[in-house]
């Protein structure tokens, strides 16, 4: 699986993830790697759609922008937000551990598209899933 961290987590976590800790398993990408830094939703959203790999986010809006749910859609994007956007980097990583198992769970068997939230204290909760 691959876990692709946009911009609004920022480059710390992923960088962690990916040059550190290494998770088993799991490949680890982020929007500043492969992107400009103002390039819009509905724009990087297909290309990852396309590549198959699962977004972590904290916009709390892919769902409700016309642009985003659409592209979300159309290339069965999977989705997470993290909690924690105003947040210290420190908490934002705390609760991504808390519910890393619950991502690699709610990815390996939710069809694609949604979008879950990924509470502080690791629950995730569903906020859009394919009808």
């Amino acid at each position: 699986m691959i876990l692709f961290f946009d911009r609004t987590v920022g480059k710390e976590i992923p960088i962690a993830l990916k040059d550190h800790l290494k998770p088993p398993d799991l490949q680890i990408e982020y929007h500043q790697e492969h992107f400009p830094h103002d390039m819009p939703d509905d724009d990087w959203l297909p290309l990852v759609g396309k590549w198959g790999w699962t977004v972590i986010g904290q916009d709390y809006s892919y769902h409700l922008k016309s642009p985003e749910v659409q592209a979300i859609i159309d290339f069965k994007v999977g989705a997470f937000y993290l909690w924690g956007s105003e947040a210290p980097r420190w908490e934002t990583m705390r609760a991504f551990a808390r519910g890393y198992d619950n991502i690699l769970k709610r990815a390996a068997v939710t069809p694609t598209p949604f979008v879950f939230r990924i509470e502080k204290h690791g629950g995730a909760t569903e906020l859009y899933v394919m009808p």
